[in-house]
């Protein structure tokens, strides 16, 4: 900071005579440090010290003299938040200090500039806790001797010791199944099942039922569906037909995911599939279907929006980090600088997408694999002033890295270029794929030499001179019989190919920029940027990978994360409610290959996980720790838009369960007996019914809103979904029960619907109910009258709350 000249410090006091009451004692740890933690850290701390000031300690301030304990007239840091002239105003970006807010600091001054005596400077944000590597903590000891082995629980229970809070009791065998049958697969259990279990006097009759849904493929599209969340998952939307976001046929890398989770791929192997295959495994189409990842932020009219998405996703969704802070400046909070940004930009900067043909389809629009690829080997990164891609600095050498903090082996990225075999920059050398070209021209062929036929003897026949007659079917079959020579050329050697026939194939293979579809073959080489970023990202030494999956996969069955901003596990971040349970479990998680089926298996078979989701018994508690945040019992979760969907059709017994392939197009949806995440869906087309149950954005999402709005109800209760599967599961349960009385109906209708049993009070108010509704319908004939008031009943559960909450 620059001392300002006499005179405009007077004008600055003059029109700042704003004061806090004498009265008033101000707090520094309250009033004061929060401020200058907010605004002037960032410039003035650990992270940099601009004018070689800090002011994240009174020590600092005092040494630097901007601050004159009682004099704050003398003192600079008053006078400089305090100026109205913005050219010497602090800070100098964003708004000025709020009035109240300089008057706390002025007052502070006034009153000697009194700190407590542990004032300390902010800590080495190197030495961030989640910048640590993650070491594994060592398991509490246990003080009830009937506690299990499992580690969560000893974790959680050594925070209520330190807090004194009480655990519930564990929730009833038809609650608990319901839980777990709803996070893992994503549809409710049946009646039949529940009672099952209920009978089930086993030890581990929950862990079998654990294992059987684990080896469900419902349990891959259920987990597939929420990482596609925060993978940000969209189909392709744009104006009309044109495509400007997304890609058309995006739905492979929809079914890679769901297959993945299923066969529990590693997540380092998943990762390195999603920004590398194309370098790790050029030629094998299923693994080529996880580049759909980077895919998905296609942008038609500009490349820096496109890599700005890449980078502030790829930062938030494996890493926790906001990388898109550093775009304009040096992040303000953590040691990202803003020439970091450009160098991670430089990883992307070669990628391009290309849509490669498929296996009996000719026609890349029709179907097709959008895929990643290095396609501009040399681009240059430029580096944008201010973020300004008006203003860019090509000049300014770019090269791919890390922020120099975060690089594990302190070298940062070790990249080597990728030498690719023949049939990843020549596709027509696959087998399948040339066959799948080579069809329809033989199809001409063969048209064109049977109108020749014909037309030789049909002008034979009338005496037509031939060599007139069929020259025009001879020009077609000469043309005919060219392209398959060209065709057949292209497969021996591509480069040999006309230039007609390689723009044709690469315009019907590729959507890659106008200037790439002229025939231009694809690079044979492949810079390894991605390969060795993705290697970085999944490697065990990475501090954050492992624990910001372990904190989404806690969120999802919990309803709550252990890291509350799940995306900002950086300094401007919460801690972890429970830090050395979460770095437990990001070290098991890698121990056990990085498999989310041994995480799900850990966490649902920890008692507090099978906690009841009631407060009763735990007034104590509630006093203690009414958010709940430390677990005493189970959170209460709002079922996400799919499930609420999906569970009305399985009830209905109306669900297809069939997995994978195109989705089902907006105009269809209505008709459609298909799970939800078979959905089209985009930014632009969105199906009504989910979208009021709070349906993933496709621009972001992290995590799931939950909302509470009538609209809710009025969609299961008349909404000709609703009504179709109240009505099917109302036949359903006469078909099975046969002819009772409206008591056992209602007990069957709540464990069907509910998966519980209704209470005293619950059963009376029904039968009150099926009693006045049969009376207004006393001109209906038996059984009818019966079963549409019962109908009333069905209709009622489905608005439960407890049909759309999982508890």
């Amino acid at each position: 900071m620059r001392f300002f000249h006499v005179a405009i410090a007077i004008a600055t006091l003059a029109m700042h005579s704003i004061a806090a009451p004498a009265a008033d004692v101000i707090d520094y740890r309250k009033d004061i440090r929060p401020v200058l933690q907010e605004r002037c850290f960032a410039c003035h701390g650990a992270l940099a010290q601009k004018a070689k000031l800090r002011v994240d300690s009174a020590a600092a301030m005092l040494k630097a003299a901007v601050i004159k304990p009682g004099k704050p007239d003398d003192s600079e840091l008053f006078l400089r938040v305090a100026d109205e002239n913005e050219a010497t105003r602090m800070p100098p970006e964003g708004h000025a200090l709020k009035p109240e807010q300089i008057a706390k600091i002025r007052a502070w001054i006034e009153q000697g500039a009194k700190v407590p005596s542990n004032d300390a400077p902010e800590p080495d944000p190197r030495d961030h806790w989640s910048f640590r590597s993650v070491v594994r903590p060592k398991v509490p000891a246990a003080r009830d001797p009937n506690a299990t082995s499992n580690p969560i629980d000893a974790f959680i229970a050594a925070k209520w010791d330190e807090l004194g809070l009480k655990p519930v009791a564990p929730a009833d065998k038809p609650v608990l199944l319901r839980r777990v049958y709803v996070d893992l697969i994503g549809l409710p259990p049946t009646a039949e099942q529940i009672e099952a279990f209920r009978k089930d006097t086993r030890p581990d009759a929950f862990e079998r039922v654990v294992d059987q849904l684990l080896a469900s493929p419902q349990y891959g599209e259920r987990w597939g569906r929420h990482f596609l969340d925060i993978w940000r998952y969209s189909d392709w939307w744009g104006l009309g037909a044109e495509l400007r976001n997304s890609q058309k046929h995006i739905w492979r890398w929809r079914d890679w995911v769901v297959e993945s989770v299923n066969a529990d791929l590693g997540y380092d192997e998943m990762i390195r599939q999603m920004l590398a295959a194309d370098e790790l495994h050029p030629t094998d189409p299923q693994k080529l279907r996880a580049t759909g990842y980077l895919a998905r932020s296609y942008f038609l009219f500009n490349r820096t929006t496109w890599l700005d998405e890449v980078i502030e996703h790829t930062g938030k969704g494996f890493l926790g980090l906001t990388f898109n802070c550093a775009k304009c400046h040096d992040h303000k909070y953590d040691p990202i600088l803003q020439k970091d940004y450009y160098a991670f930009r430089a990883i992307f900067e070669p990628y391009q997408l290309r849509t490669d043909l498929v296996p009996g389809e000719a026609d890349a629009t029709k179907d097709g694999m959008p895929r990643a690829f290095d396609c501009n080997l040399d681009a240059k990164t430029p580096f944008h002033i201010r973020g300004d891609e008006r203003n860019a600095d090509f000049d300014r050498k770019i090269e791919p890295g890390l922020p120099r903090f975060l690089a594990t082996d302190g070298d940062g990225l070790k990249i080597e270029r990728v030498k690719l075999p023949p049939d990843a920059y020549q596709p027509l050398r696959r087998a399948e794929i040339a066959a799948t070209i080579r069809k329809p021209i033989e199809e001409k062929l063969r048209i064109a030499k049977e109108r020749m036929a014909t037309g030789e003897a049909a002008f034979a026949g009338r005496g037509v001179p031939i060599a007139w007659g069929v020259l025009p079917l001879r020009n077609s079959l000469g043309a005919a019989q060219k392209e398959l020579e060209q065709f057949q050329l292209a497969v021996a050697d591509p480069s040999k190919a006309s230039l007609a026939l390689r723009g044709s194939i690469k315009s019907a293979e590729s959507n890659v920029e106008k200037a790439e579809s002229k025939g231009r073959p694809f690079p044979d080489t492949s810079t390894g940027r991605r390969t060795a970023l993705a290697h970085w990202i999944a490697d065990a030494k990475n501090p954050l990978t492992a624990r910001v999956a372990v904190n989404h996969v806690w969120l999802r069955h919990f309803g709550r994360p252990l890291v509350p901003q799940v995306f900002e596990f950086g300094r401007k971040g919460s801690p972890p409610t429970h830090p050395e349970l979460l770095d437990w479990l990001a070290a098991e998680f890698m121990q056990q290959g990085w498999s989310f089926k041994q995480l799900h298996r850990l966490i649902v078979t920890s008692k507090v996980y099978q906690l009841s989701s009631s407060a009763a018994g735990g007034e104590a508690s509630v006093a203690a720790d009414s958010e709940n945040r430390y677990l005493w019992r189970m959170n209460s979760v709002r079922m996400e838009a799919q499930a609420v969907r999906d569970s009305l059709l399985f009830l209905a017994g109306d669900l297809d369960l069939t997995t994978g392939g195109p989705p089902v197009p907006l105009s269809q949806q209505d008709a459609s007996r298909r799970r939800s995440m078979y959905f089209f869906h985009s930014h632009n087309e969105h199906n009504k019914f989910l979208g009021l149950f709070d349906d993933a954005n496709v621009l972001d999402c992290y995590r799931r809103t939950e909302s509470i709005v009538p609209q809710q109800s009025l969609a299961l209760w008349n909404s000709k979904l609703a009504m179709v599967a109240a009505g099917k599961i109302n036949e359903r349960l006469h078909t099975k029960l046969g002819n009772v009385s409206d008591e056992a109906f209602v007990i069957a209708a709540f464990e069907t619907v509910l998966g519980t049993t209704p209470t005293k009070a619950e059963l009376a108010v029904c039968r009150d109910a099926l009693i006045e509704l049969q009376t207004a319908l006393k001109d209906m004939k038996e059984p009818e009258r019966t079963k549409r008031s019962r109908l009333q009943v069905i209709q009622a559960l489905i608005n439960h709350n407890d049909f759309v909450t999982v508890r």
